[in-house]
């Protein structure tokens, strides 16, 4: 069995609803290892590529134009 993340949405009375699961391994292949679920597409790839997702990284979580070069 390959070894997953597990996503959840944590609720109020304690209890959690699994959201998305994602391959330690697919994470891994991310050049800059990021852990959000939002940055993988559902086929377990990383959105580096994305024209529009790298302008998000950009904006909000800091990163440089010349990262992604």
């Amino acid at each position: 069995m390959k070894e997953k993340i597990q996503y959840g949405t944590l609720h109020g009375d304690g209890s959690v609803t699994l959201t998305r699961q994602i391959k330690q391994s697919d994470i891994g292949k991310c050049k800059f290892f990021i852990m959000g679920p939002s940055h993988y597409r559902e086929d377990g790839t990383c959105k580096c590529n994305d024209p529009e997702h790298q302008k998000m990284m950009i904006k909000e979580w800091g990163y440089k134009k010349s990262a992604f070069k």
